[in-house]
């Protein structure tokens, strides 16, 4: 019934019917002869539907494949015939496969018999034990035995077996031309290695092809292949599934590297999977080459499995992308002796960590899966770049910035508490930035000035008769914090202007926090809503009652290396009155002054960006580094 030459069997290997009886007494009748007819039809009816169901993409196809049966279509019920067991593929690593990783075999051949045809993979193995797979060729079924029908779905029932109405397939000719294609593909050795990815059970002509690989080739390993088409039935989780169950879309050219690759994930790594990356000598600021082992060799995952590692890397003194190179090994200082697997590139503030993960999914196939940088955004593509250049390209030294000596003022009048906490808050945040840097005091100190209005007013807010709060000296910025729990705000009395004068002048007279040292960046910042009161009173603006001048303790601050910034509240709109325009006019002429570093404002400007415009710089010998920090430089 399935139409292969077995004439020396009892009973056929492949479909089970029996060739040949036991003697019978006397001739056998018309009734014998109609019976055996009749189970001999049944039987092939069978054999065909159960090739159809395997061949049929959709219910569609099914029922176009049913009117070629032999013995009509089937039955209305939709009974799909089962699917005949066969021996299970040999799984596992398997001894090829450890040959090739330890270097004991060049080369290794796959060969898949699939529905669309034969293909040859070949797979060899780089310096840095990575293999490699490469496509070594593919020949179809109709370039095969050219008796097979050139239409697809016919085809497929062919190869599953199925005769129908259709010429037989001569299996003599397909046995032949499988050889053939075999001896030309396949590499010239006299016993190619050969992992053989056989057809799931049911392909018929598929199994026989298998048969000739195995006979013609030294197969070390036997897999199932994973290749669309090949499922069906039996493979389906269901009872009584339909019958284009495990055919889902149209049949493609195997996912042939693909399917050789999940495999080939499965070696161990001979390796360190390493991320390259630049050290700053602590002492001398030397820039030198480092590398950061991902994955150790000798790392191994299973069918299906993927290893992940988290790594915090830094930026420099630059805000250029930055290169990720993964090398298997670790690369000398030149760049040299560890080919790269992948590049990949991302952008990281100055000095500031990212935090990345990488995953594992095979020999030579780390990602870039997640990056704080990149976060809502696409990942670029690894890029392909030349270790030994880049790493020409890295600065002679990192140069360590001036120390840094920040002050504040701080208004401490506001229309309610949220408006003076707000700017506490704030002036909490910049710290809690330079702690990072610097939590000792070493390289940065921090002070600070709270003032209020000049009314001398009793407050359940504030004491009696308070103008300016006892200053915080410059000290580690870990201590600010505690140093201003004590400070109070106040109601404001008037919009116009502040103590802000008296606030400046203390600071000029505040002793520098980094005595005798020449290299220091020192900073004014002002954080407040209203300008300083002018010396004489200016038009509706009021007088300071002490007659302080902010502009003589401005021009004293910036005389001692102070650069003067300042955060301040957006003006309001336009004004009601000509009182209130030139108010607002002097306002704005002052804060131009106090602000000619820079200015800043609440809810644009976070604490960051501030601590960005007042951290002196570092600064690099040669060009900007290329890649991330392994440490910070801080």
């Amino acid at each position: 019934m399935c139409a292969t030459a077995e004439g020396r069997r009892d009973v056929c290997a492949v479909c089970g019917w029996r060739l040949h009886g036991g003697p019978v007494l006397g001739a056998l009748t018309a009734q014998d002869l109609a019976d055996a007819e009749a189970a001999l039809g049944a039987a092939e009816h069978t054999w065909d539907l159960r090739a159809a169901a395997l061949a049929a993409r959709d219910p569609d196809e099914y029922r176009r494949l049913g009117e070629i049966v032999r013995g009509g279509p089937p039955k209305p019920d939709g009974t799909v015939p089962g699917t005949p067991e066969t021996a299970p593929a040999t799984s596992g690593h398997g001894p090829a496969l450890d040959e090739l990783c330890q270097g004991r075999l060049e080369e290794l051949s796959f060969v898949e018999v699939g529905a669309d045809g034969l293909h040859l993979t070949r797979v060899g193995v780089t310096e840095a034990g990575i293999p490699v797979p490469y496509d070594g060729g593919s020949v179809t079924w109709r370039a095969v035995l050219p008796s097979f029908d050139s239409g697809e779905a016919l085809r497929r029932f062919q190869l599953a077996g199925g005769c129908g109405t259709l010429p037989a397939v001569d299996r003599g000719e397909f046995d032949a031309a499988v050889e053939e294609w075999l001896t030309t593909s396949l590499p010239a050795d006299p016993e190619p290695v050969v992992v053989l990815l056989r057809p799931a059970p049911g392909w018929e002509l598929l199994r026989c092809a298998a048969v000739v690989v195995a006979r013609t080739c030294s197969v070390r390993l036997e897999l199932v292949s994973g290749t669309v088409g090949l499922g069906g039935p039996a493979e389906s989780e269901d009872s009584n599934p339909p019958p284009w169950r495990g055919t889902e879309g149209p049949l493609k050219r195997r996912a042939a590297l693909g399917g050789v690759r999940r495999l080939l994930r499965t070696l161990p790594l001979l390796a360190d999977h390493t991320l390259l990356l630049a050290r700053a000598d602590r002492d001398t600021g030397a820039v030198r080459p480092h590398s950061h082992v991902l994955f150790p060799a000798g790392s191994r995952l299973g069918p299906g499995e993927t290893a992940t590692t988290e790594v915090t890397v830094h930026g420099g003194a630059g805000h250029a992308p930055l290169y990720l190179p993964v090398l298997a090994g670790a690369a000398a200082a030149d760049g040299s002796g560890a080919p790269t697997v992948t590049v990949h590139q991302i952008t990281v503030g100055a000095l500031e960590p990212a935090r990345l993960t990488f995953v594992l999914r095979g020999p030579g196939e780390v990602d870039l899966v997640a990056s704080v940088a990149h976060k809502g955004g696409r990942l670029p593509e690894p890029a392909v770049l030349d270790v030994p250049r880049l790493l020409s390209r890295l600065p002679r030294r990192m140069v360590r910035p001036p120390r840094l000596e920040l002050l504040f003022t701080v208004e401490l009048s506001g229309a309610d508490r949220a408006e003076t906490e707000e700017r506490l808050t704030f002036v909490r945040d910049v710290a809690a930035l330079l702690v990072h840097r610097d939590h000792d005091g070493t390289a940065v100190r921090v002070g600070a000035v709270g003032h209020y209005d000049h009314a001398d007013y009793e407050s359940t807010w504030a004491k009696e008769s308070t103008l300016l709060r006892a200053p915080v000296l410059a000290r580690p910025p870990a201590e600010l914090p505690e140093a201003l729990s004590g400070w109070a705000p106040a109601p404001r009395r008037q919009d116009t202007v502040s103590s802000l004068e008296d606030a400046l002048h203390q600071a000029a007279s505040l002793p520098a926090g980094y005595p005798g040292d020449t290299e220091v960046c020192r900073v004014l910042l002002i954080v407040g809503r209203r300008p300083p009161a002018p010396s004489r009173q200016h038009g509706v603006v009021p007088a300071c009652p002490h007659a302080t001048d902010w502009r003589t303790a401005l021009t004293r601050l910036r005389a001692d290396g102070f650069r003067v910034l300042a955060r301040v509240d957006a003006p309001a709109g336009p004004a009601p009155d000509a009182a209130s325009t030139r108010a607002a006019r002097y306002a704005a002429e002052a804060w131009r002054a106090l602000g000619a570093d820079g200015v800043f404002r609440p809810r644009t400007d976070s604490a960051r960006d501030v601590v960005r415009a007042v951290d002196p710089p570092w600064r690099h010998e040669g060009p900007e580094c290329p890649l991330a920090f392994a440490a910070p430089l801080m």
